[in-house]
């Protein structure tokens, strides 16, 4: 009837590591960052129906005032006009710098009112420059400069002055950036997503000239905390005892553990699978075949040591999930620790998995220490804790 061929031996495949490593990374390096706060004055002619009705009110001994709304679409602008370098000392150093002019613009709408009454109202634009001296080098020029006016602020000076002109006072804070895209060479890993499990907080009041402060970062959050080890098991062992039920007695069969416990060191991506196949003897309970599926699974905790028996390194996870009975469909929530274990090389591996109900019992536990080595591998995860710092 043809060669019979034997069924394949199941081997883990290796842990994929996300150790830290050499990355070359492209991002904008910042060459300058100004920050300055400045004010202006500008005089600005009222329009003609407007200061027609200006003029009859201040005849008619009207009180007259004036109000700036601060700024009107479009917003508030900031463009480069014009670049020099120069040569400039700084702590006895000769340093080349460029002397850049900004023109600062912004439309304001500028409310007049006659005894508190609205009389007329108008849109003008203000506008000023100022140089800066930034750290520029060549070739760097106006499209490596960014410019953002962070708070503006306008404000009448009085009333109208002769010839129908009116006085608004302009304070603002600037932003000014520097940038150029470099190639840097870093220590990095990868990192992964989170859910999306945070609500959204209430805005934050605006106020003017915030301080330039950076977001601090939400390490309960993210990024995700690496694994600090991981294991790969493809397992498959006949023969083995195991304790099982109310109160526990003993059954025989084979088990079947296919895991991926933190793979590339991400604790998010770990899953399982664990059979039991009873072999029914002694047949005393009748058939306990079963299926276990994790719904939770906690970050690993590394072990070198576990009672009796000789390991090199291990971990263990917890959490809960549901068994389902082959032979009669019925489903219950237990809590489990799983133990993987590696042992010197070429020896037998160890998996310790106990399950425990609701109130606390255990239900099933399984020791099994003759797993075959090539069948289970757990590795360790290098993590940014692992590196040494030394300075020369």
């Amino acid at each position: 009837m043809g060669r019979q061929l034997p069924t394949p031996t199941p081997t883990a495949t290796p842990p994929i590591s996300n150790n830290l490593q050499e990355e070359c990374i492209r991002v904008n390096k910042v060459y300058d960052w100004v920050v300055l706060a400045n004010s202006y004055r500008n005089k600005i002619a009222l329009p003609d129906d407007c200061q027609a009705l200006v003029d009859a009110a201040i005849r008619a001994g009207q009180d007259i005032t004036l109000s700036c709304v601060e700024p009107v679409s479009p917003g508030p602008t900031c463009r480069v006009v014009s670049i020099r370098r120069e040569n400039i000392t700084v702590n006895g150093t000769t340093v080349r710098v460029g002397v850049v002019r900004f023109v600062f613009g912004a439309t304001v709408l500028v409310r007049v009112f006659a005894d508190g009454t609205p009389l007329c109202e108008f849109t003008t634009t203000v506008q000023f420059d100022q140089e800066v001296v930034l750290c520029l080098p060549e070739p760097l020029d106006e499209d490596n400069i960014l410019c953002r006016i962070s708070a503006f602020e306008c404000s009448p000076t009085g009333t109208v002055l002769l010839g129908g002109m009116v006085q608004l006072d302009v304070i603002v804070c600037v932003e000014i950036q520097v940038e150029a895209e470099v190639k840097l060479e870093v220590l990095a890993k990868f990192c992964s997503p989170r859910p999306n499990s945070i609500p959204i907080p209430s805005p934050t009041p605006s106020f003017r000239c915030p301080p330039i402060t950076f977001p601090p970062q939400c390490p309960p959050i993210f990024p995700v905390r690496n694994c600090d080890c991981q294991a790969s098991v493809n397992a498959l062992v006949p023969n083995v005892s195991i304790s099982i039920g109310i109160p526990l007695a003993v059954a025989v069969g084979t088990i079947q553990l296919i895991a991926d416990i933190c793979p590339s060191c991400d604790p998010s991506s770990s899953s399982f699978t664990f059979n039991f196949f009873d072999a029914l003897l002694p047949d005393v309970l009748g058939d306990q075949s079963f299926s276990f599926s994790p719904t939770t699974i906690s970050s690993p905790t590394c072990i070198t040591v576990l009672p009796i028996l000789p390991i090199v390194t291990g971990l263990v996870v917890t959490g809960t999930g549901v068994r389902t009975f082959t032979a009669t469909g019925a489903q219950e929530t237990l809590t489990y620790s799983l133990t993987l274990a590696e042992t010197g090389l070429g020896l037998p591996d160890v998996i310790i998995l106990t399950l425990t109900d609701s109130s606390g019992v255990l239900v099933f536990s399984a020791t099994i220490t003759v797993v075959p080595d090539e069948q289970l591998l757990v590795a360790d995860c290098i993590t940014f804790g692992d590196i040494v710092i030394t300075t020369p």
